[in-house]
């Protein structure tokens, strides 16, 4: 009989990637009320020094609370506001049943 160990834990981290023309803020682990203000003020201060065309990689987020989720309908909200590009990459299924559950999938711009 196999013995399963915990399950794999992936510590919050951002990065940036910068290309021509965008910039990703990759995000790994959860986005929650923890972490939440840091991918805000990561996203506020590229658009603040002149990045209009932003990717949010959530490829690696494992779970997303409802703060998580605020935060990345405010981030979308800004954007339209203010005529930044702001594009989503889908994270793992697990925190993606988020927007599921709440309808929200669709507002979003996804790559």
């Amino acid at each position: 009989m196999a013995v399963l160990g915990p399950p794999s834990y992936t510590p919050f981290a951002l990065s940036l990637v910068p290309d021509r023309d965008e910039v990703s803020v990759v995000v790994a682990g959860e986005l929650d009320l923890a972490s939440r203000g840091q991918v805000e003020r990561a996203v506020t201060e590229l658009t603040a020094t002149g990045f209009d065309q932003i990717v949010l990689d959530l490829r690696d987020v494992e779970f997303i609370d409802a703060a998580g989720l605020r935060t990345l309908l405010g981030l979308r909200n800004d954007a339209q506001r203010n005529g930044h590009r702001l594009t989503f990459v889908a994270p793992k299924d697990g925190a993606r049943r988020i927007f599921q559950l709440t309808g929200t999938r669709g507002l979003f711009a996804w790559r």
